[in-house]
């Protein structure tokens, strides 16, 4: 019996230094990441950057899920996913949120709202801004204004919401609304109705329009004298002003 078990230890023993010697010869050092999914040329340098100071061990006993949270950190990456290539490569695989608008100096959003904090530079997007709305409101709000807009081919390139909860957009044009704090897309109507009827084909060059009165909106244009103040509830042009009063609902 002791001699039976003895050669059953000596077995055990001999398979797994066979076995340890085969993981061995196949767990080759990491040689070559390859980065995948079409990263710009920021994109590939953080991650070069972040794979840089990662600990890699061999092609089988690096830890691919400890590497995938590591790169999901960058924080502009919707997934990773890392797979090995033996003898020696890995490859990640980056599935990018893709930003819609500027938030604030230095950050971005996804048309989910959720912020992203970018290698690359968008200057064609957007720029949102807000001191109380969180980035998914704010998102929220540019697209049901931005739809608005559309209406009368506007393109919104500025939305701000001020400490007070005010909110101004600014369009592709130079123009800039004036809504308020409240009955924001109320506002956002009737602008857009005074300016299908009066505005789209002023020669002017309109500075802002303010449409936070009750049933009108108010409008001054570039040459209007930093004294001269908005009039409303009545139709007419004083000193670079037009005042719109709309009639057919009340708004």
């Amino acid at each position: 019996m002791m001699v039976k078990r003895l050669i059953l230890i000596l077995v055990a023993v001999g398979g797994l230094v066979l076995v340890y010697a085969a993981w061995s010869a196949l767990d080759r050092p990491i040689q070559t990441v390859v980065v995948s999914g079409e990263p710009t040329q920021a994109e590939r340098r953080r991650v070069e950057e972040s794979m840089a100071s990662a600990e890699l061990a061999g092609i089988l006993s690096t830890d691919l899920e400890v590497i995938e949270a590591r790169l999901r950190q960058m924080g502009w990456t919707r997934d990773v996913t890392v797979r090995r290539h033996w003898p020696d490569r890995l490859e990640i695989r980056l599935h990018k949120v893709v930003p819609v608008a500027r938030w604030g100096d230095h950050d971005y959003l996804a048309a989910n709202g959720q912020p992203l904090q970018l290698p690359d530079h968008y200057a064609d997007l957007p720029s949102l801004n807000a001191q109380i709305s969180t980035p998914q409101q704010t998102m929220e709000v540019y697209r049901l204004l931005q739809l608005f807009a559309s209406r009368q081919a506007l393109r919104i390139t500025h939305l701000t919401e001020s400490p007070q909860g005010e909110w101004q957009v600014g369009f592709a044009s130079g123009m800039r609304l004036r809504l308020g704090s409240s009955d924001v897309y109320e506002r956002m109507d009737r602008f857009l109705r005074a300016y299908a009827v009066a505005l789209k084909d002023q020669p002017r060059r309109i500075d802002y329009v303010d449409a936070r009165y009750t049933s009108g909106i108010a409008v001054r244009f570039e040459q209007q004298q930093k004294n001269d103040k908005p009039l409303a509830g009545q139709m007419g042009l004083a000193t670079g002003v037009l005042s719109v009063h709309l009639m057919n609902n009340g708004s």
